[in-house]
C-alpha cells in the first residue's frame, strides 16, 4: 500500500519529495546550501558556525540532497538534475521567504544550484560555486580532453558495478576512496550514488544553463582539486564578466577549513547591499 501510495503522490501527481533539513540557524536573509555527491548536509557544518558569528545575519539552511543522508531514497526515479531541483525547489517554497535566497553547493550541488536557478530565478538572488564539475564546452585541448577521458572512464566503471553495495563495498572503498574524496555509501545510497553520478555529473546541463542566469555568481576553484578541471570558466562558458566572478584558492575537493571561510566571504558580500 505505501509502495502504492507513492507511486501515486510522485510519479502520477508528480508531487516532489520532501528533503530531510539538518541544520537550520540563525534569523535573516536565508542562505541554502547543497552537499556533493555521496556526502549529506554535515559537510557545511564549519560553514554555519562561522555563518553564525558574521556581521551580516543570515538563516543558514542545510538539506540532505534527494537519495543522501536523512532524505527519502527513492528507488523509482533515476536521479538527474531535474529530480534533485524539483526536491530543492519544494524545499525553498517551504521556506516561507519572500526574498530569494543565496544558494550555496558543492561539486554536485553546485549543478543542482544552477539548475534550480535556471528553473525558478525568483528563488536565487545569488549563487556560490566550489568546485563545481563542469565537463561541457570546454576548449578542444588534448590536457582538457585527457583529463575527461579518464574522468568519464572512472565513472562508467562505477555505474557498471554490480548494484548489490555489500558485495562491492571492500572494493569499493580500496579502489576509490582516494579517487572520491569523503564518500559517506552505505548500501541504501548506493543506487542513488551511483543513478546521480550517471545523470547529473555526467549528463549535466550547467553549461547550457550558466550563460543564461540573470543573477549574480561567484565560481570557486581549488588549485589542488584533481576531480574538476578548473579554468576560465566564465571565458570558455560566455558568460558575463558583470555578473560572475571567479576564484581559486589552494584546495583539494574538500571543504576545509580555509575553503569554509572562503566561502563564507563570499557569502557575506553577497547578503551585503551594493556590492
Amino acid at each position: 500500500m505505501q509502495k502504492k501510495l507513492e507511486a501515486f503522490w510522485h510519479g502520477t501527481l508528480r508531487r516532489p519529495y520532501r528533503l530531510a533539513k539538518t541544520y537550520d540557524s540563525g534569523d535573516g536573509p536565508a542562505v541554502v546550501l547543497l552537499h556533493g555527491l555521496g556526502r549529506s548536509a554535515r559537510v557545511w557544518q564549519e560553514v554555519i558556525q562561522l555563518l553564525s558569528d558574521q556581521p551580516v545575519p543570515c538563516r543558514a539552511v542545510a538539506y540532505d540532497l534527494l537519495g543522501f543522508g536523512a532524505s527519502p531514497k527513492p528507488a523509482r526515479i533515476s536521479y538527474t538534475v531535474d529530480d534533485h531541483a524539483a526536491a530543492v525547489i519544494a524545499q525553498l517554497q517551504r521556506l516561507g521567504r519572500s526574498k530569494p535566497v543565496v544558494l550555496v553547493g558543492h561539486s554536485m550541488g553546485c549543478l543542482v544550484a544552477v539548475r534550480v536557478a535556471k528553473l525558478r530565478p525568483d528563488l536565487v538572488q545569488h549563487l556560490v560555486l566550489y568546485e563545481m564539475p563542469v565537463y561541457e564546452g570546454l576548449p578542444e585541448k588534448w590536457r582538457y580532453k585527457t583529463r575527461l577521458n579518464i574522468y568519464f572512464r572512472l565513472y562508467e566503471w562505477i555505474s557498471r558495478q554490480n548494484p548489490s553495495f555489500d558485495e562491492l563495498n571492500q572494493r569499493f572503498k580500496e579502489r576509490l576512496s582516494t579517487k572520491i574524496v569523503g564518500t559517506e555509501l552505505t548500501a541504501e545510497t548506493w543506487q542513488p550514488f551511483v543513478k546521480s553520478l550517471k545523470n547529473t555529473i555526467m549528463k549535466q546541463s550547467a553549461a547550457q544553463d550558466l550563460p543564461t542566469l540573470p543573477m549574480p555568481a561567484d565560481i570557486i576553484y581549488g588549485s589542488r582539486d584533481v576531480l574538476v578541471i578548473r579554468g576560465k570558466v566564465h571565458q570558455v562558458l560566455g558568460l558575463d564578466s558583470k555578473l560572475v566572478t571567479l576564484h581559486t584558492i589552494k584546495e583539494r575537493h574538500v571543504i576545509s577549513r580555509q575553503a569554509s571561510a572562503f566561502i563564507v566571504d563570499r557569502i557575506q558580500q553577497a547578503l551585503t547591499p551594493n556590492t
